[in-house]
């Protein structure tokens, strides 16, 4: 079994369009990967940053952003190299792709772990929000959200106590506040 070694990321997410954005992580040792243009814009704040948050809350390390702190691509991130070289860019990408394969893969369950807990935290944030339009959305999702925390194994839904699903709320609103007020071409970081 491959230990996967985290190193300290930052992650950047930059408004790139009116309905666009992309993510960037820079990696200990001056690596830098990103994605763009990144799926799943909202305006309130879009799906990766929402995976970024529930996956450093509950410490997912096999997720998306688990495995770009180990040395992985996540599969959706590419290299990006200081001065545009093609050919440094494509040996990077190979490095990082044949790391993806070895690193954690006792934890390929955390994909799916990764996508029901963002699900249900995200329509949790909705259900707790002050605005009616964004508890009207919520609703919506509710069926969805329940039937896949009824679908949970115990130790999975232990994860969302009722401390757990305060502290990810807090994040969320913070973190779409700062999502929110940004203008094309603007971004934020935040460390994992």
């Amino acid at each position: 079994m491959t230990k996967a070694k985290c190193r300290s990321m930052s992650v950047t997410f930059v408004r790139t369009g009116e309905r666009r954005y992309a993510v960037r992580a820079d990696i200990g040792g001056g690596e830098r990967v990103q994605m763009d243009q990144a799926p799943g814009f909202d305006p309130l704040m879009p799906h990766d940053l929402q995976h970024f948050i529930v996956e450093k809350c509950l410490g997912i390390k096999g997720g998306i952003f688990g495995r770009l702190a180990a040395g992985g691509t996540a599969r959706t991130f590419h290299a990006t190299v200081e001065g545009g070289s093609a050919r440094e860019a494509s040996r990077i990408r190979r490095k990082r792709a044949a790391r993806d394969r070895k690193i954690l893969p006792q934890q390929v369950d955390d994909y799916a772990r990764s996508e029901r807990a963002t699900y249900v935290c995200w329509q949790d944030w909705l259900q707790h929000a002050a605005d009616p339009a964004m508890r009207s959305r919520a609703v919506e999702m509710r069926q969805g959200a329940d039937a896949m925390l009824a679908g949970m194994a115990p130790a999975e839904r232990a994860d969302f106590t009722a401390e757990k699903r305060a502290e990810i709320r807090r994040e969320f609103q913070r973190l779409s506040e700062r999502w929110s007020s940004l203008a094309v071409g603007e971004s934020f970081t935040e460390p994992w």
